[in-house]
């Protein structure tokens, strides 16, 4: 862990490190709005189970010692140096404030503590405008209000999504809502078919089965599987569900099955489950800002875009075009290659990439 060394400053002494596991971060992101369970400790567990990133939470404590603003982060060594990231495969991971005063402050001292620590800083969510940050446009999130319930929201459907969810059941297929270990395999074998079409590299599996282990197995995560009559499956995502928000990971699906359309059937399903569980909002996901096809399907479900900023010190937010390019170039790649090429290329790559 980094020393955190003397704050600096008129509130010095107030900036604090913390387990991710200290129960009174965990009581405080429970009970701030906007928290979700990428703030829960189970998901940072499974990133650095995965990856070995160490990891801390910074927190801004008040007068009485109270924490005020927060961020859980894990350090990244990519090549351009260290980066404290909050958090690794997270796309919406904001840090938490009582009120707009606490996260100034937090902020303030948190780019002080970067800058002592020889790290830059990369933070998964918007601030006050404050020095020593620089915000950037990192994509778009898409929110559907649970509040209407199944019935308004199945009447406010497009009658094409209606259509295909009733195609779906009558080929009948089913959704199994799970937390068993045993499903993990075909959670696998779905990713790589599905990142392999796409041209992206693949999660390494010892990733997925952190995720399973720290999240689905008892924690936030559910598995929602997509099959066949004959139980194979063939469509499948992860549901991080925590504080009235369930956040859907890692949607998958066999092609070779589509025109059963089972893709439309698990948005619907889970869905329609986050309903039945009493929570108040479904998050798609982030989209590039460039994504306009797949920005436009998600809002088709009722879904209300909101643009998504990321705040950034140093070097932290310098890579984006790289990526971009680098991206171009592994598409082309995977797509005319083996499975293998795919895994391989995500096991090199994601440590680096978070």
């Amino acid at each position: 862990m980094i020393d955190l060394g003397p704050v600096s400053g008129p509130e010095a002494g107030s900036l604090v490190e913390l387990s991710p596991e200290d129960p009174a971060w965990i009581s405080f992101a429970a009970e701030t709005p906007g928290a979700s369970a990428f703030h829960h400790p189970a998901w940072l567990r499974a990133v650095t189970g995965a990856y070995g990133y160490p990891a801390l939470v910074l927190a801004h404590l008040d007068e009485g010692g109270r924490i005020v603003a927060g961020a859980p982060m894990a350090r990244v060594r990519r090549p351009s140096g260290q980066v404290m990231v909050s958090l690794p495969f997270s796309d919406h991971c904001p840090p938490l404030g009582r009120d707009e005063l606490a996260l100034r402050r937090f902020a303030l001292e948190a780019a002080a503590w970067a800058s002592r620590a020889g790290a830059a800083m990369e933070l998964r969510g918007g601030l006050p405008e404050v020095e020593g940050w620089t915000s950037y446009a990192a994509g778009v999130l898409h929110l559907l209000r649970l509040e209407p319930g199944v019935d308004a929201l199945w009447k406010g459907l497009r009658e094409a999504f209606r259509r295909q969810i009733r195609q779906a059941r009558r080929a009948g297929l089913r959704v199994r809502f799970s937390r068993e270990a045993r499903d993990l395999d075909a959670f696998y074998r779905l990713q790589v078919a599905t990142r392999r079409r796409q041209g992206v590299p693949v999660q390494p599996r010892r990733f997925l089965a952190s995720v399973w282990r720290e999240c689905v197995l008892g924690g936030p995560g559910w598995a929602a599987m997509v099959e066949t009559p004959e139980g194979l499956p063939i469509a499948a995502s992860l549901l991080l569900a925590w504080n009235g928000l369930v956040i859907e990971k890692f949607q998958a699906s066999d092609a070779a099955y589509w025109s059963l359309k089972p893709n439309q059937l698990l948005i619907w399903a889970t869905i329609e489950w986050s309903c039945e569980q009493g929570y108040r909002l479904f998050d798609f996901g982030r989209t590039d800002s460039d994504h306009l096809s797949l920005q436009r399907f998600k809002a088709a479900w009722g879904a209300e875009p909101v643009p998504l900023r990321y705040a950034a010190t140093g070097r932290a937010g310098s890579r984006a075009e790289a990526d971009g390019r680098l991206g171009g170039l592994l598409r082309a790649v995977i797509r005319r290659s083996p499975a293998v090429v795919c895994r391989a290329l995500g096991e090199l790559l994601y440590r680096y990439a978070a």
